[in-house]
């Protein structure tokens, strides 16, 4: 089983090792799509895949150390009547899911390609990209 997880994280929950943990403790594959974590707290986007039962015991343990979570059931989703084109979110997805074409002066979104690591959401200057939860 796989699942997308949002990690966000208390000053307190900082210097967990719950990564490590999920991995040896519970016997997850961690997968980080993104992380944003300094002293003060953060947020991590996770790929976890294992048994079903160890990842919700995973997650548990992560609830119960302070860390929020937050499933992510469909990844990401522009909203074609607020998208401007301008192409910023192009250049820094990391997996290729937001192309331009050159012909239609457009920026196209392939959805199957994008793992919700959530850059593009930063980027995007009229924010017509969102993570669905």
């Amino acid at each position: 089983m796989k699942t997308k997880v949002v990690l966000n994280f208390s000053p307190d929950a900082v210097n967990q090792p719950v990564t490590n943990n999920l991995i040896s403790k519970y016997h997850l594959l961690v997968n980080i799509l993104r992380a944003e974590i300094d002293e003060i707290g953060g947020k991590m986007v996770l790929e976890l895949s294992g048994k079903a039962d160890d990842i919700r015991k995973g997650i548990d343990y992560l609830k119960a150390n302070g860390v929020g979570v937050r499933p992510i059931k469909e990844g990401v989703r522009r909203d074609d009547d607020v998208c401007i084109h301008c192409g910023l979110c192009v250049s820094i997805c990391p997996t290729k899911a937001l192309t331009f074409d050159p012909k239609t002066m457009k920026v196209l979104f392939s959805e199957e390609k994008c793992v919700a690591c959530s850059v593009c959401i930063d980027a995007c200057p009229p924010r017509a990209m969102e993570i669905l939860i």
